[in-house]
């Protein structure tokens, strides 16, 4: 009976990493394909490059989310398998996000499905700290794979010192699980680390991305000011046309009764 809902977690965990949110709001929000723009990658630092800050966070933020609940509610089916079950879910969730059937196996790299994993693993509070700082630094490192490489090896050594700190009796799998789907994710990034070497990887100005947020608020605020400051004065120069006119009306009207008169 096990095997049967190992593999229910598996296949819904993977049919669920499969819904890629990136193309969705890219499409409802844009209307644009996200797979036709920048690099092709239907994830969080394309939408960035090619959308913006408020896009690509949440896209990720939806990202994190899917994995996290997937993996979260996989554990709470399946308790007697503590971490185990979490963590098994969560190979499939990024499986399918990586892997889509329905795209001819052409997905994202799974970098945010990851990050919800660990977010919502036991060690969420030292996922969450390691978020700021690397988010931190992104203001300074222009390399969004140095980061997002970073982020995740953080992790993964984090929780790897926790489970086998704490006795958890799915040490060992949680460890291989975690280091496999690690190194599939730098595997995903070969290409931008070759870039790396070769110093052709392309850069985000991270800090441009988040500063032109508060410019758009701020310029859209200086042109709505603009229209209520011109709105009077539009109506006053319209008035004096509009009379005017009836003036030229009226003078015409007496001239060509005056004009009758006499030749009556």
């Amino acid at each position: 009976m096990i095997y049967l809902y190992f593999s229910l977690v598996a296949i819904v965990s993977y049919l669920i990493g499969t819904i890629n949110f990136a193309k969705i709001l890219s499409w409802n929000v844009k209307h644009k394909d996200i797979t036709k723009m920048g690099s092709g990658n239907p994830g969080t630092m394309n939408m960035l490059r090619s959308f913006g800050f408020v896009m690509a966070f949440v896209s990720f933020l939806t990202e994190v989310l899917k994995a996290g609940i997937v993996c979260f509610i996989a554990r709470l089916l399946l308790p007697e398998y503590g971490s185990f079950i979490y963590f098994f879910a969560g190979i499939f969730v990024i499986l399918g996000q990586n892997f889509p059937a329905w795209s001819k196996f052409k997905g994202g790299k799974g970098v945010a499905c990851f990050a919800g994993v660990f977010l919502f693993s036991p060690i969420w509070y030292v996922a969450l700290g390691w978020f700021v700082v690397c988010f931190i630094l992104f203001l300074f490192i222009q390399y969004a794979c140095v980061i997002s490489l970073t982020y995740l090896t953080g992790n993964a050594i984090a929780l790897t010192i926790y489970v086998w700190l704490t006795g958890d009796p799915f040490a060992l799998a949680v460890t291989i699980i975690i280091w496999l789907l690690l190194a599939l994710t730098v595997l995903r990034h070969h290409a931008n680390i070759k870039r790396l070497f070769n110093h052709t990887e392309n850069k985000i100005n991270f800090r441009q991305k988040i500063t032109q947020v508060f410019k758009k608020k701020k310029g859209e605020e200086i042109i709505d000011e603009e229209i209520v400051e011109q709105t009077p004065e539009q109506e006053i120069v319209i008035e004096p046309h509009e009379n005017d006119k009836e003036t030229k009306d009226a003078e015409g009207k007496e001239k060509e009764d005056k004009k009758g008169d006499a030749e009556e």
